[in-house]
Protein backbone atom coordinates (compact mmCIF):
# COMPACT_ATOMS: atom_id res chain seq x y z
CA UNK A 1 0.00 0.00 0.00
CA UNK A 2 1.31 3.44 -0.94
CA UNK A 3 1.25 5.98 1.88
CA UNK A 4 0.55 9.59 0.92
CA UNK A 5 2.68 12.07 2.85
CA UNK A 6 1.21 15.04 4.67
CA UNK A 7 2.17 18.47 3.37
CA UNK A 8 3.93 19.24 6.67
CA UNK A 9 6.18 16.18 6.13
CA UNK A 10 6.95 17.16 2.54
CA UNK A 11 8.12 20.69 3.33
CA UNK A 12 11.01 19.32 5.41
CA UNK A 13 12.89 17.83 2.45
CA UNK A 14 15.42 20.43 1.30
CA UNK A 15 17.34 22.80 3.51
CA UNK A 16 19.66 24.14 0.78
CA UNK A 17 17.60 27.08 -0.47
CA UNK A 18 14.46 27.49 1.60
CA UNK A 19 14.70 29.58 4.72
CA UNK A 20 11.83 28.87 7.09
CA UNK A 21 9.89 31.75 8.54
CA UNK A 22 11.24 34.42 6.21
CA UNK A 23 10.09 35.84 2.87
CA UNK A 24 11.69 33.34 0.54
CA UNK A 25 10.71 30.01 -0.89
CA UNK A 26 9.62 26.93 1.01
CA UNK A 27 11.69 23.77 1.09
CA UNK A 28 9.30 22.03 -1.32
CA UNK A 29 9.48 25.00 -3.70
CA UNK A 30 13.29 24.80 -3.52
CA UNK A 31 13.20 21.10 -4.47
CA UNK A 32 10.97 21.87 -7.45
CA UNK A 33 13.14 24.80 -8.57
CA UNK A 34 16.24 22.57 -8.52
CA UNK A 35 14.47 20.07 -10.79
CA UNK A 36 13.30 22.80 -13.19
CA UNK A 37 16.79 24.35 -13.33
CA UNK A 38 18.25 20.92 -14.09
CA UNK A 39 15.69 19.90 -16.75
CA UNK A 40 14.91 23.24 -18.37
CA UNK A 41 11.29 22.73 -19.47
CA UNK A 42 9.06 20.30 -17.59
CA UNK A 43 5.48 19.36 -16.87
CA UNK A 44 4.01 18.82 -13.42
CA UNK A 45 3.91 15.08 -14.12
CA UNK A 46 7.64 14.99 -14.94
CA UNK A 47 8.53 16.86 -11.74
CA UNK A 48 6.24 14.57 -9.72
CA UNK A 49 7.84 11.44 -11.22
CA UNK A 50 11.36 12.71 -10.46
CA UNK A 51 10.37 13.47 -6.87
CA UNK A 52 8.76 10.05 -6.48
CA UNK A 53 11.90 8.31 -7.81
CA UNK A 54 14.02 10.21 -5.27
CA UNK A 55 11.64 9.24 -2.47
CA UNK A 56 11.66 5.57 -3.50
CA UNK A 57 15.48 5.53 -3.72
CA UNK A 58 15.80 7.05 -0.27
CA UNK A 59 13.13 4.67 1.05
CA UNK A 60 11.13 7.45 2.63
CA UNK A 61 7.81 6.57 4.22
CA UNK A 62 5.36 8.90 2.50
CA UNK A 63 5.08 9.92 -1.12
CA UNK A 64 4.27 13.38 -2.37
CA UNK A 65 0.81 13.73 -3.94
CA UNK A 66 0.59 14.91 -7.55
CA UNK A 67 -1.83 17.67 -6.54
CA UNK A 68 0.71 19.06 -4.06
CA UNK A 69 3.35 19.34 -6.79
CA UNK A 70 0.81 20.91 -9.15
CA UNK A 71 -0.37 23.55 -6.65
CA UNK A 72 3.21 24.33 -5.59
CA UNK A 73 4.29 24.85 -9.21
CA UNK A 74 1.29 27.13 -9.73
CA UNK A 75 2.35 29.11 -6.65
CA UNK A 76 5.91 29.38 -8.01
CA UNK A 77 4.46 30.75 -11.26
CA UNK A 78 2.38 33.27 -9.28
CA UNK A 79 5.57 34.33 -7.47
CA UNK A 80 7.14 34.76 -10.93
CA UNK A 81 9.84 32.17 -10.23
CA UNK A 82 8.46 29.85 -12.94
CA UNK A 83 6.82 30.61 -16.26
CA UNK A 84 3.82 28.66 -17.52
CA UNK A 85 3.41 27.90 -21.21
CA UNK A 86 -0.35 27.42 -21.48
CA UNK A 87 -0.52 26.88 -25.25
CA UNK A 88 -0.68 23.09 -25.03
CA UNK A 89 -3.17 20.93 -23.13
CA UNK A 90 -0.48 20.25 -20.51
CA UNK A 91 1.27 23.28 -19.06
CA UNK A 92 5.02 23.44 -19.64
CA UNK A 93 7.01 25.12 -16.89
CA UNK A 94 10.46 26.73 -17.04
CA UNK A 95 12.50 28.83 -14.65
CA UNK A 96 11.87 32.58 -14.76
CA UNK A 97 14.93 33.27 -12.58
CA UNK A 98 18.32 31.60 -12.35
CA UNK A 99 19.88 30.16 -9.19
CA UNK A 100 22.18 33.12 -8.63
CA UNK A 101 19.39 35.69 -8.97
CA UNK A 102 17.16 33.77 -6.53
CA UNK A 103 20.01 33.27 -4.06
CA UNK A 104 20.81 37.00 -4.07
CA UNK A 105 17.16 37.82 -3.52
CA UNK A 106 16.88 35.44 -0.56
CA UNK A 107 20.11 36.69 1.01
CA UNK A 108 18.97 40.30 0.64
CA UNK A 109 15.60 39.45 2.17
CA UNK A 110 17.28 37.74 5.12
CA UNK A 111 19.74 40.58 5.70
CA UNK A 112 16.97 43.18 5.44
CA UNK A 113 14.79 41.31 7.93
CA UNK A 114 17.53 40.42 10.39
CA UNK A 115 19.54 43.63 10.32
CA UNK A 116 16.82 46.08 9.28
CA UNK A 117 19.46 48.02 7.41
CA UNK A 118 21.18 48.17 4.06
CA UNK A 119 23.64 45.66 2.63
CA UNK A 120 26.41 48.20 3.33
CA UNK A 121 25.46 48.10 6.98
CA UNK A 122 25.57 44.31 6.95
CA UNK A 123 29.05 44.30 5.38
CA UNK A 124 30.22 46.99 7.78
CA UNK A 125 28.95 45.00 10.76
CA UNK A 126 30.64 41.85 9.42
CA UNK A 127 33.94 43.66 8.96
CA UNK A 128 33.80 45.26 12.40
CA UNK A 129 33.30 41.79 13.94
CA UNK A 130 36.25 40.34 11.99
CA UNK A 131 39.49 40.70 13.94
CA UNK A 132 41.92 39.18 11.47
CA UNK A 133 40.98 40.86 8.19
CA UNK A 134 43.58 43.01 6.46
CA UNK A 135 43.10 46.21 4.49
CA UNK A 136 43.91 44.25 1.32
CA UNK A 137 41.28 41.68 2.25
CA UNK A 138 38.69 44.41 2.66
CA UNK A 139 39.65 45.91 -0.71
CA UNK A 140 39.30 42.50 -2.41
CA UNK A 141 35.91 42.03 -0.76
CA UNK A 142 34.75 45.44 -1.97
CA UNK A 143 35.93 44.64 -5.51
CA UNK A 144 33.93 41.39 -5.43
CA UNK A 145 30.85 43.27 -4.20
CA UNK A 146 31.22 45.79 -7.05
CA UNK A 147 31.41 42.94 -9.60
CA UNK A 148 28.12 41.39 -8.46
Amino acid sequence: MIKIAKTSEIKKKSREIGINGLNSISNLEAEIMKIVWEKGKVTVREVHEIMLRKEIESKEQGFIPYTTVMSTMTTLAEKRLLTQDKTAKTYIYSAAVDKKELSKSIIKSVSDKLLEESTKGMVSRFLSDSKNISKEGIERLLEEIDKS
